[in-house]
C-alpha cells in the first residue's frame, strides 16, 4: 500500500509552479472542434496544478472574468456567445486564443459552418500554439500575458 501511495503521489505533483501573480479570472469558451484544448484547459483546474494557489482561477461568468481564453474554431453558431461573454466581461480585459483551432483554424477551414481562427478577427492579447499546448504551454502564456516569468518544473 505504501508503495502505491509513493508511485501516485509522485505520479500527481504539479507539472509546473507558477509565482504568484495576484488574482486573476478566467472565463472558457469552447467554440467547437475536437476538444483537445478543452480538456487541457480542463487538467489545469485539477489538484496538479494547484491554480488557486497562485492567484489564477477559473470563474463561470463573463461578468467576473478577466481574461476570456478560447478554445477551438470559431464556428458561426458560437460568434455571437463569444462577442456576448466579451462584452459582458469588465475592463481591462483580455483575449487569449488557444491552440491552433483558435488561433488559425487549424484543420477547419473556412465553410459554411466555420469562420475560422479569431487571429485577424480580433485582437489577440495572447495566442498559445499547439494541438493541443500542454496545460505547462498554457499557464506560461497566461503568465506571459501578465509579464510574470520564473516557471520551474517541480522535480
Amino acid at each position: 500500500m505504501a508503495l502505491l501511495r509513493a508511485i501516485l503521489t509522485r505520479g500527481f505533483r504539479p507539472a509546473i509552479r507558477l509565482p504568484s501573480v495576484g488574482p486573476m479570472a478566467v472565463f472558457h469558451v469552447d467554440t467547437g472542434g475536437c476538444e483537445g484544448c478543452a480538456m487541457e484547459v480542463a487538467a489545469l483546474d485539477g489538484a496538479a496544478y494547484a491554480l488557486s494557489a497562485t492567484g489564477l482561477r477559473f470563474v463561470t461568468t463573463p461578468r467576473l472574468a478577466d481574461v476570456l481564453l478560447v478554445t477551438g474554431p470559431l464556428t458561426r453558431a458560437m460568434a455571437p456567445v463569444l462577442e456576448t461573454a466579451w462584452h459582458a466581461m469588465p475592463d481591462p480585459r483580455a483575449l487569449v486564443a488557444v491552440g491552433a483551432c483558435a488561433i488559425d483554424g487549424g484543420p477547419f477551414g473556412e465553410n459554411y459552418a466555420v469562420l475560422g481562427g479569431l487571429e485577424g478577427r480580433a485582437p489577440l492579447d495572447a495566442s498559445i500554439p499547439g494541438c493541443p499546448p500542454s496545460p505547462a504551454s498554457i499557464v506560461a502564456g497566461l503568465a506571459g500575458l501578465l509579464g510574470v516569468s520564473g516557471l520551474s518544473s517541480s522535480a
